[in-house]
């Protein structure tokens, strides 16, 4: 009796519940007769039961939106992260691919110009650092005196000629591209071996020299390769395509502008000639 004074509204609610579930139970049973007492039974046991039932079933529902929402949720959450894992192995067969291709072209490079049958070995290399401007070009690679790359190695890749090994350590290398203005290579047009000339850097990203006879048959659109003369470039490793050729009066001589074959700005993979 003291709970009940000292909680009179649990006391109070758990009464009627008690009271109300007998009077549900008494209807109930009373409904089951067959006489207007149990006909009045049943009515005012349907009455009661209809918010029971309406309450029960909006349950039902709320519990089973829950459910559905908790499984979609989850459902989506495993497809994202399928997701994400399908684009990452995506990406990791592309790069997979493009660096396959790179050192496709790379072969191919060196059989253009019968590096093999002059006894050249090929070593491929990836970049991992530029270092200076288009002044001065250099940039480091990841093969070194362990890979057998020693001063003045020879640097191609797919497209031509890159340029010459200018410092090599143990596992890494410093090469100076064709590009720079202090690097100088000895050149002949194409189809042409009595065109003969010497190139270097243009202080912009491209290739600039002069003929060696003024009167050399060259023209724009022809293409410019090694000469072998010098000693350290192997003849046939394409450098590129004349853009222009002008004869200077002051100089008496046949200046050319020429466009690398090679694009430097987007390099990654090289090959060194050992």
């Amino acid at each position: 009796m003291k709970w009940i004074s000292v909680h009179p509204k649990i006391s109070a609610l758990t009464i009627i519940i008690v009271i109300l579930f007998i009077f549900i139970f008494a209807s109930s049973k009373l409904g089951k007769l067959d006489n207007p007492v149990g006909r009045a039974a049943g009515n005012v046991l349907a009455t009661i039961q209809m918010p029971f039932k309406a309450g029960l079933d909006w349950v039902q529902v709320r519990i089973a939106a829950a459910l559905t929402d908790e499984a979609l949720r989850a459902e989506n959450e495993r497809l994202k992260a399928e997701a994400i894992l399908l684009e990452e192995e995506l990406a990791l067969n592309r790069l997979s691919e493009a660096e396959l291709r790179e050192l496709r072209e790379l072969k191919g490079a060196l059989s253009a110009f019968g590096a093999p049958q002059e006894g050249y070995t090929l070593k491929t290399a990836s970049i991992l650092a530029f270092e200076g401007s288009s002044v001065f070009n250099v940039f480091t690679i990841d093969a070194g005196t362990e890979e057998g790359s020693d001063r003045d190695a020879v640097v191609i890749n797919g497209d031509g000629l890159v340029g010459r090994v200018i410092e090599a350590g143990k596992n890494s290398s410093k090469i100076v591209c064709i590009i720079d203005e202090n690097n100088k290579v000895g050149f002949e047009v194409e189809g042409k071996p009595s065109g003969l000339g010497v190139c270097y850097g243009n202080g912009t990203g491209g290739l600039q020299g002069n003929m060696l006879d003024d009167r050399a048959d060259v023209k724009p659109g022809d293409r410019i390769i090694t000469s072998g003369l010098g000693g350290i470039y192997p003849a046939g490793i394409l450098i590129g395509v004349v853009t222009e050729a002008e004869y200077i009066k002051e100089s008496s001589l046949l200046h050319v502008e020429i466009e690398p074959a090679v694009e430097f700005k987007s390099i990654k993979k090289v090959a060194l000639l050992l």
